[in-house]
């Protein structure tokens, strides 16, 4: 029987030359991938929230709304962002499409990420005035219509939804539950307001790629607030601000001083009822807070499974503890927040 002995290859010079050049090149060739790394938290009780038109009490401590980095989707993502992403365990390097939908732009991201954010403070100052009691009036109004949907030009951007097939809506969940139930073809006859006229018109439901229904407008719920209430955070978009924003107002619109001067930050998004709803980039966001030294984190109960490592992110900058708070609701938070200091805080271990 003939041994089979390794052969060892034996390249030319120049396709040694050529093959070194294109594995040198796959590193600076732009790839399909976007980077996330942890922001810096930003205390939102200096000048991000104003109140004007009513009482407001002194602050004291950090309340922070936690960000991710996520590179826009027009980023040159080469071989070696990746190489390096991977090294360095503070960031995460995840396929574009997981991110951003496919042939959005900067521009795109910008713009839905600034939608997001003003919804989620609208949302925020819904809820933390009804957490407080007061009674703020609201309508359902179109902000923005699907060019390729059947109502396109039938219902305009400032429209204001009166009714549905003669069911009338309180808030953007039940018109949106209720629509969820048709078909795609089937007809919905919308009566709505524009310039004080009202007008009703029948409009046929789209398909989407999934075969569901949908009408073809972005709805939102617009509150006429009985003070001013306006948040401003630069350079931050999305939606997971909206518990922290809701904890803002509530604590410079109380006596009672909640954050005790401490570190506080946390993350999750917000309903006008006080729903605490999961967000992406938990990992980073905690990475972020605990280099800024926190002492307590909220994170949505729903985002207590996508934490690993739990007893590594506790422990923060010079041995203090980071408590990490999972919660549903506003009022869980603000409960939280009036916990003494030795009391037994909610874990994510509960929820595992």
């Amino acid at each position: 029987m003939r041994s089979l002995l390794p052969v060892r290859g034996n390249l030319p010079g120049p396709s040694k030359i050529a093959l070194a050049l294109l594995i040198l090149g796959a590193f600076f060739l732009p790839a399909p991938f976007v980077m996330l790394s942890p922001g810096t938290p930003q205390n939102i009780l200096g000048e991000a929230i104003k109140i004007s038109g009513t009482q407001i009490y002194p602050t004291s401590g950090k309340l922070s709304v936690t960000s991710v980095m996520v590179t826009d989707p027009d980023s040159y993502i080469t071989g070696f962002d990746i190489l390096y992403g991977w090294i360095d365990k503070s960031r995460a390097i995840l396929p574009r499409e997981e991110v951003y939908p496919d042939g959005e732009t900067s521009a795109d991201a910008a713009r839905e990420g600034a939608a997001e954010m003003n919804s989620s403070q609208i949302n925020a100052t819904a809820a933390a005035l009804s957490y407080l009691g007061i009674q703020s009036p609201s309508k359902l109004v179109i902000v923005d219509v699907n060019k390729e949907s059947k109502g396109f030009k039938v219902i305009l951007p400032g429209d204001q939804i009166l009714s549905i097939d003669d069911k009338s809506f309180l808030k953007t969940t039940e018109l949106i539950n209720y629509l969820g139930e048709k078909k795609p073809n089937d007809v919905v006859r919308v009566k709505f307001l524009r310039a004080g006229v009202e007008i009703i018109k029948d409009i046929e439901l789209s398909a989407r790629d999934d075969g569901s229904a949908y009408i073809g407008v972005n709805i939102q719920q617009q509150f006429d607030f009985p003070f001013d209430v306006k948040i401003k955070l630069e350079e931050t978009g999305g939606p997971s601000g909206g518990l922290i924003f809701a904890l803002g107002v509530i604590e410079k619109l109380t006596t009672e001083d909640l954050v005790k001067n401490r570190n506080i930050a946390g993350t999750g998004t917000i309903t006008t009822d006080g729903r605490v709803g999961p967000i992406g980039g938990i990992a980073e966001k905690l990475i972020g807070a605990q280099k800024a030294g926190v002492e307590i984190f909220f994170t949505p109960t729903k985002n207590c499974e996508d934490i690993k490592n739990l007893d590594q992110f506790e422990k923060a900058k010079g041995g203090k503890t980071m408590k990490i708070v999972p919660v549903a609701t506003l009022a869980e938070a603000v409960s939280v927040l009036k916990l003494p200091e030795n009391a037994s805080f909610p874990r994510c271990k509960s929820y595992a």
